[in-house]
């Protein structure tokens, strides 16, 4: 197989690996929040404030049951982007 057979499969392979990253990080973010709610009033200032500069890195940090998730989020998101940024090297179009 050459480079530009591999790269026009990695073009749309990629596109959705990343489509299905950004659905998946959704997914976790709608259903992992509500462990949130334990936290006394004075602990959850720092973790409103946490959420509030970098919500899906904190969600994956504070609530113990996305943190296996975000196994996922990382092999899509990183899969996809690797694949996109491989086909921008190897076809000749730019």
């Amino acid at each position: 197989m050459s480079k530009e057979l591999i790269g026009l499969i990695f073009i749309p392979a990629g596109i959705l690996s990343m489509c299905a990253a950004a659905l998946w990080q959704m997914y976790v973010m709608m259903s992992e929040t509500y462990t949130l709610n334990r936290f006394q009033n004075k602990e959850l200032v720092w973790r409103v404030a946490v959420l509030f500069f970098s919500f899906s890195l904190a969600v994956y940090w504070l609530c113990p049951n996305a943190r296996k998730k975000g196994i996922i989020f990382l092999l899509l998101g990183g899969g996809g982007a690797l694949m996109y940024l491989l086909t921008r090297m190897w076809l000749p179009f730019k």
